[in-house]
């Protein structure tokens, strides 16, 4: 049984397309860098002189819980900025079609299936390639609107691929694609 990368090395038999397509989704990051370093001394200011107020009053103990409520906002950021590292790859190349999803921990997980038989629905909310009566879920962190443009995109490719057209990637005209 010939394997992924087997099948990737072979010419396009199958439907004589060209070219391949190619998507990373991400998952939307509206606060960068440097505005978590603003909020973050922003919500530490906040919570030393409101500790302070309540320390100056006698209620010492709150101002110890004013330290930790920041350091639970920092810590809540820190979680979610390392699952904003996630991310995953479609491709459509020489027969295959290819989910590559890569976890915050870098891990890579790859599932390849045969192209021509795939077909993109969004069901109940989820946005699924299917394939031979497998179902696999793509693009978990998009919302529904890049839901519904990621699937067009997926979509006309595979129709394309099917035809034996060129395959091109998308230009990305949403933050989540590139």
């Amino acid at each position: 049984m010939p394997t992924v990368d087997d099948r990737m090395e072979e010419d396009d038999a199958q439907t004589g397309a060209e070219g391949s397509f190619f998507m990373s989704l991400h998952p939307n990051r509206s606060l960068s860098q440097s505005g978590f370093v603003i909020l973050m001394s922003s919500v530490a200011l906040i919570s030393f002189v409101s500790g302070l107020l309540f320390l100056s009053m006698g209620a010492w103990p709150v101002f110890g819980f004013f330290g930790l409520d920041a350091l639970l906002i920092y810590y809540a950021f820190r979680l979610n900025f390392r699952a904003a590292r996630r991310y995953e790859t479609i491709k459509i190349h020489k027969d295959l079609f290819t989910i590559t999803r890569i976890a915050p921990d870098g891990a890579e997980k790859i599932e390849a299936f045969d192209a021509y038989w795939s077909r993109t629905m969004i069901e109940r909310g989820q946005l699924c390639v299917t394939n031979r009566g497998k179902s696999y879920e793509i693009g978990n962190f998009l919302g529904e609107d890049e839901k519904i443009e990621v699937q067009g995109l997926i979509a006309t490719a595979l129709d394309t691929y099917r035809k034996g057209g060129v395959l091109q990637s998308p230009s990305p005209s949403t933050s989540i694609i590139s």
